[in-house]
């Protein structure tokens, strides 16, 4: 029984070394893996968060300035086309006393 157990002893301390060494090969490997993300996001040359919401906001500002220039130039070609309108000249009339010498 004595070696019985000296043998759990000694794989007890080997199983436990074994799992020591993978939480550190563990870490190694989160961190490498972790180092080249970050390298390849770095090499995509993404935008961060804010740098995109500035963005977005003046992408916002600019197509409601466009809205409100297409409702302004529509409003000033409409007064145009009322401006350059061919007017119409006034009938001539003829007074009643032309009328009334003709007669006589």
């Amino acid at each position: 029984m004595q070696i019985n157990n000296r043998i759990l002893d000694d794989l007890t301390r080997v199983t436990n070394s074994a799992l020591g060494t993978m939480t550190g090969v563990k870490g190694e490997v989160d961190a490498m893996i972790r180092q080249q993300f970050e390298k390849i996001l770095v090499n995509m040359d993404l935008v961060t968060r804010e740098e995109f919401d500035v963005v977005h906001d003046v992408a916002i500002r600019a197509a409601e300035r466009i809205d409100a220039l297409e409702a302004k130039i529509t409003d000033l070609e409409k007064r145009l086309a009322v401006a350059d309108a061919p007017k119409k000249p006034a009938a001539k009339r003829t007074s009643a006393k032309t009328t009334a010498k003709k007669d006589v």
